[in-house]
């Protein structure tokens, strides 16, 4: 499994911030406001990667006090950061092309807190892609010692 290119996760946040941008200047008055907590489920689960991240990391090096982890699920924790950042680098898109057509809008109520919310999501998007990208370095299997007998 090859890592993720950061290329590649620029490019889907392009894309998606272009289709947002243009849905949002065609349907904005036709659609509800999307619900303000929304972005923290992404949050959360950024969280909870850089947490398993962390401890991963830990139970690998084989500090004192962890358990030695499986392999297997190493792998998988691999597998959820892969992924996790594609979702991470679509919602930042979304929310940024959301966010520049509201931010226009000025005089609004509801283009004020949808520019918090845009915002928010953001902010919490980066963080997943962040926390993904963490925990899929933390899971890379080192080298082998090359020993010559």
């Amino acid at each position: 499994m090859k890592p993720t290119s950061i290329w590649m996760l620029v490019a889907l946040a392009l894309v998606a911030g272009g289709v947002a941008y243009v849905l949002t200047v065609h349907f904005y008055a036709d659609v509800p406001s999307p619900p303000t907590l929304a972005p923290l489920t992404l949050l959360l689960i950024a969280l909870a990667e850089a947490y398993v991240a962390s401890s991963t990391r830990a139970r690998m090096a084989g500090r004192p006090g962890t358990r030695p982890i499986d392999p297997i699920f190493v792998a998988k924790l691999a597998a959820l950061a892969k992924a996790s950042s594609p979702v991470g680098a679509l919602a930042l898109g979304a929310y940024t092309g959301f966010l520049v057509d509201v931010t226009q809008r000025s005089g609004s109520t509801a283009a004020s807190n949808d520019t918090r919310t845009a915002a928010l999501g953001m902010g919490c998007s980066l963080g997943l892609v962040l926390g993904a990208l963490l925990l899929e370095r933390v899971c890379r299997a080192k080298p082998p010692d090359d020993e010559t007998n």
